[in-house]
């Protein structure tokens, strides 16, 4: 890959941003590398595919990286920001995986171009010889194949060890702030001519600005309209609001009078199931989610539990495994069992479930009973509600005739206030010429104070000017006169107070180097312990595990055979016989027979007055073409005779 044209800091910042917003829950790597791309359009082709590359690499071997720089942070780079885990995760990347194709320059190019520290403590970690060969290959064979690691990872790192070390050092010299000596050049010595030297030319002094003070603004109420016609176009919005508000209202009116609320009975019944629904809803209760039914009857979906879970869970089934022991004693000491218990618990729970079902049976009578009620009540508040609605439409005819006596008297009663305002405006107009005029002669006045005042200023300002001129020569005098500031520090040498513990700054830092060896030694022992303990841990559990796995099957066969026997018995059929359920029943035939009664008068009645109006019908439409037959003969002999006429006369 070449980069002629790039900016390599750049295009580590887009990928560390790529990396940074990528959520694989909720997006494809694909959208979010098309949405980076379309941030940076300003990319040529090879930048794009160099970002694509990075992007998707670092995505895919997501693991490997996050294992690599996750020990660097435990180890070197405990001192780091954790917000660089993006861009180490790229260096590690470039390094493990493509740095033969990369090339060594420009991946030289792209440590140079981030922090110097970043980067020297970051290198010094990954070609690490020894590291690579013991734990972080090992850490490394426990994701990817030990094959893969060998012939893909390790190549482009041990390759590359020896111009890293120089780069390593490079870093090393910009951090210690020293330059590597450069060989000396033969260059060509020139003689300089002898001239006379020019004498420096001197700094002309700033020349004064003449300061004029502004000039205050014409008043904003000058060319505002005044408030009275402001308040005057409030009203006459607001009269216009009403006025439509009432008239919608009027229209509207008519079609409200014909509607009817419900009954006593009904609401009733409808507050009585709302109470029940707010019963039933549980706000306190807890808001965790249930296990999925599904995860709970297929075991090929094994939930993952914790230590401190196994634990309490063995010694549950411990505890479990003392009790029945208990009962095992007991019954073999002869003190007996508890067959009559449950006897009588199952007698116990058919004579609930009778009584529960007799209770079902007498509410659903009930209900059926109200009901046929209800279908009564609404036949007979049908014929009252039409006769009031008939009376209601004559009452609202009246109203309207009303409403529009009373409106036509507020129309001509704001005409006359139409008039008044008129004359008002009038006057105002005359009131704002005079005003305006006034405003007029007070802004000449303002004028001509404001010259005088700025003329002052002006005359004040030269005379500052002139003082910070001198001020301004004294101090360049006082900057001309040399000052040497060099120092020289020697590293090497001691501060020479007579201590025997003295060091010079190049000892103390062979002694840092030396403890911090010591202090990693003491870390690597501590981690091989702590390593050890989690393995004999590890396997404790598992045996656990295996225990509380095999106490779960035994349960899960007693709750399923206990399950279906409650089943059976619940779904044995009751019988329930009771004289208040005959009664409720001969109680709800009866209802029902007079219901059906009453549906069949008005239906009679329907079809009769129907009859009638369809005879009346038939007889006018007979009428009708009575007439228009006897009309067409009169207007046929009348054309006949017209002809007869005029054949005559011709």
């Amino acid at each position: 890959i070449l980069f002629e044209v790039m900016n390599h800091k750049k295009l580590l910042n887009v990928c560390q941003k790529a990396l940074a917003t990528f959520r694989p829950d909720i997006e494809s790597a694909d959208d979010r590398l098309q949405l980076i791309l379309d941030e940076n359009p300003k990319l040529d082709s090879t930048d794009e595919s160099f970002i694509e590359e990075v992007f998707t690499g670092c995505t895919r071997y997501q693991a490997l990286l996050t294992v690599t720089v996750d020990n660097f942070y435990l180890g070197e780079g405990s001192k780091l920001l954790l917000k660089d885990t993006y861009l180490f995760r790229i260096m590690a990347y470039l390094a493990m995986l493509r740095l033969h194709d990369l090339g060594f320059d420009n991946f030289e190019t792209f440590i140079l171009s981030e922090d110097p520290l970043k980067m020297h403590t970051f290198l010094k970690y990954l070609f690490d010889e020894p590291k690579l060969k013991s734990w972080l290959l090992r850490k490394w064979c426990e994701i990817y194949d030990e094959r893969f690691i060998l012939d893909s990872v390790l190549p482009n790192i041990t390759d590359h060890l020896h111009p890293v070390q120089k780069l390593v050092s490079r870093l090393q010299k910009r951090l210690d702030n020293t330059t590597s000596p450069r060989k000396a050049v033969q260059v060509t010595q020139p003689i300089p001519f002898n001239l006379t030297e020019v004498k420096p030319r001197a700094v002309p002094l700033p020349e004064p600005l003449a300061t004029v003070k502004p000039v205050n603004p014409v008043p904003s109420s000058t060319y505002k309209a005044p408030r009275e016609t402001l308040e005057l176009s409030r009203k006459r919005e607001d009269q216009r609001r009403k006025s439509e508000r009432m008239l919608k209202e009027v229209r509207s009116m008519s079609s409200n009078l014909t509607r009817t609320g419900r009954s006593l009975k009904a609401q009733e019944r409808m507050d009585t199931i709302v109470r029940e629904t707010e019963a039933a809803l549980k706000f306190e209760s807890h808001k965790a989610k249930p296990v999925p039914r599904k995860v709970l009857q297929d075991n090929s979906y094994p939930i993952k539990l914790n230590a401190a879970t196994i634990l309490r869970e063995d010694a549950l089934y411990a505890k479990k495994e003392e009790q029945e022991l208990k009962k095992l004693v007991s019954v073999l000491t002869g003190e007996g069992t508890d067959t009559k218990h449950q006897a009588w618990r199952a007698a116990k729970e058919e004579e609930d479930r009778r009584a529960e079902t007799e209770k079902q049976l007498k509410r659903r009578m009930m209900g059926l009973l109200s009901y046929e009620e209800a279908l009564l009540a609404k036949q007979k508040l049908t014929e009252i509600n039409r006769i009031k609605v008939a009376k209601m439409k004559k009452e609202a005819d009246l109203m309207l005739k009303e409403f529009l006596v009373e409106q036509l008297r507020e129309e001509e009663v704001a005409r006359e206030k139409v008039v008044s305002v008129q004359d008002c405006h009038e006057r105002t107009k005359v009131a704002q010429q005079q005003l305006l005029e006034l405003k007029r002669q007070m802004v000449l006045e303002v004028h001509a104070e404001s010259k005088e005042l700025m003329r002052i200023a002006v005359a004040e300002a030269a005379e500052e000017m002139e003082k910070k001129r001198k001020l301004i020569s004294e101090i360049r005098a006082f900057d001309r006169t040399p000052v040497s500031t060099a120092k020289l520090v020697d590293l090497t040498s001691t501060a020479g107070f007579g201590f025997l513990c003295e060091m010079s700054i190049v000892e103390l830092k062979e002694q840092l180097v030396l403890e911090k060896e010591s202090r990693q030694r003491e870390l690597e022992e501590r981690r091989g312990d702590i390593i050890a303990e989690k393995v004999s841990y590890k396997k404790m559990l598992e045996d656990k595990l295996s225990s509380i796995s095999h106490n779960r099957q035994l349960v899960g066969r007693e709750s399923a055979a206990r399950i279906a026997e409650r089943h059976r018995v619940r779904t044995a059929p009751v019988v329930v016989q009771s004289p208040e359920l005959d009664h409720l029943q001969r109680k709800l035939a009866e209802k029902r027979s007079e219901r059906i009664k009453l549906k069949e008068t008005q239906r009679s009645d329907l079809l009769a007055s129907s009859n009638n109006k369809r005879n009346m019908n038939i007889v006018a439409q007979k009428r009708e073409l009575e007439e228009r037959r006897w009309r067409d003969l009169e207007s046929t002999r009348e054309r006949m005779a017209r002809m007869k006429t005029t054949a005559l006369s011709t």
